[in-house]
């Protein structure tokens, strides 16, 4: 599996590990040391994965991911930062992953390349469908209503996306949250709720009747009705 990999990592030595470790399994990496010289290497590169150190000298990593993950690269966020805030932090402002150092590189490469199957995956869908008012367009991965285009990250449109094609039906938080995570996550109920306020707030925009349609079902998660 070949891929594009850009590494955020300001730390020479663990930079110059990765590359060579995700070099002789066939990716293209490039590295950058500060946030300004990963914002510039990646509008170049347009990687597939980013691996994202939290700390570095010039920019907060957070920030950082924020606006990666508006794109159609993933982020890992790889970090000694092991506090189970920071990890849900991370994961609400966009990260497809999350590792803590120490780490195994052997698995550290075979969650990229899951993220890379992912990103895949997603690009594959095709299409266009209408549920109610709300089209999906699969092609842009974009959800519009009456003709404009809702303002979404990629993880809200993943998750718009699930429950508007489960119209009718009760869908749990975790059924929600397996859309964008794959692995464990830790209070995945306050990840999902984070989310879907923020949807309902960006349908509430165009029209508040649509947003009132995604119902919050107690003690379950949500139904689009």
């Amino acid at each position: 599996m070949r891929g594009k990999i850009l590494i955020v990592e300001d730390d020479p030595l663990m930079a110059d590990m990765l590359r060579r470790y995700l070099e002789r399994e066939g990716f293209s990496v490039r590295v950058a040391d500060t946030g300004r010289e990963a914002v510039r290497v990646f509008d170049m590169l347009d990687p597939d994965v980013v691996i994202l150190d939290l700390m570095l000298p010039d920019a907060d990593g957070f920030d950082l991911c924020r606006s990666f993950s508006q794109t159609r690269s993933m982020v890992l966020i790889l970090t000694a930062r092991d506090a189970d805030e920071d990890k849900i932090v991370g994961l609400e402002v966009g990260a497809d992953d999350y590792m803590t150092k120490p780490f195994n590189m052997r698995e550290l490469v075979a969650r990229v390349k899951a993220l890379i199957r992912r990103r895949q995956k997603i690009e594959e869908r095709k299409g266009t469908v209408r549920v109610g008012e709300f089209e999906i367009r699969e092609e842009e991965r974009r959800v519009y209503i009456k003709g404009k285009p809702l303002d979404l990250t990629a993880k809200e449109y993943l998750i718009l996306r699930k429950i508007l094609l489960g119209r009718g039906k009760v869908l749990t938080r975790e059924e929600i949250v397996r859309e964008v995570y794959a692995d464990d996550i830790p209070e995945y109920e306050r990840i999902v709720d984070t989310y879907v306020y923020r949807i309902r707030t960006k349908i509430m925009e165009v029209d508040r009747r649509l947003a009132e349609r995604i119902k919050t079902v107690r003690g379950f998660g949500y139904r689009f009705e």
